[in-house]
């Protein structure tokens, strides 16, 4: 392993839930109704696309960029009144990859604005080598186009990157892109279906553990 690859919301920091919340707000106030498992399977992907998939798949037509200017808004309200954590032990899993001399990498399909917010806010920019968003790219997880532009920047091949994701799309778009897995399992998340990750854990703590052996 010469590179680890974070994705961010419901990773690094448990985001993913408000992104949620403000979808399904933004989508009642359309006269939408989405169920919370159909917006958990929108986990991981670019702005927009919930509610492009949402119009498709009912047969209708939205304001698309007017709803995701409403989520945008809503999502950064709901936001300053958080208290933005680094999930639980991500400080150290961090600082025992910078020990051991592994490049590292956010590639998160959140702009890149919410990713240098979220690094300054948790206090974890210095840890990483590259800042990769999806939402400057055509398409989303899980298109590998993000991972493969991660491992392109740090300058090392996919098969050596390892990648640590809590959504299915993002697990989809690692192993699409021939990198190595390990799924997470954020209970925040929804229920998302880890199993094409090569490893799923529960904890970052197991991470740290089998660091010297991936």
């Amino acid at each position: 392993m010469k590179a680890f690859l974070f994705d961010m919301d419901g990773v690094l920091v448990d985001t993913q839930q408000i992104h949620t919340l403000a979808l399904k707000k933004i989508f009642e106030e359309y006269g939408i109704e989405i169920s919370m498992e159909e917006l958990a399977s929108f986990a991981g992907t670019k702005r927009g696309t919930a509610f492009l998939k949402a119009a498709e798949e009912r047969g209708v037509s939205l304001p698309i960029e007017e709803m995701c200017d409403a989520k945008d808004r809503l999502f950064d309200a709901m936001i300053e009144k958080t208290d933005l954590k680094p999930i639980q032990g991500i400080p150290e899993l961090l600082e025992q990859l910078k020990r051991d001399g592994v490049l590292t990498a956010i590639a998160s399909s959140s702009s890149r604005d919410f990713i240098s917010l979220v690094v300054d806010r948790t206090g974890i920019r210095q840890y990483f080598d590259a800042f990769i968003s999806g939402q400057e790219l055509p398409e989303s997880k899980p298109n590998p186009a993000i991972y493969l532009l991660a491992a392109q920047t740090l300058g090392v091949e996919p098969s050596e990157c390892i990648v640590l994701e809590d959504a299915h799309l993002g697990v989809e778009a690692a192993k699409r892109a021939g990198m190595r897995c390990i799924g997470y399992r954020n209970p925040n998340s929804g229920a998302q279906d880890l199993s094409k990750a090569d490893v799923v854990v529960d904890r970052m703590e197991k991470i740290i553990r089998m660091i010297g052996t991936l």
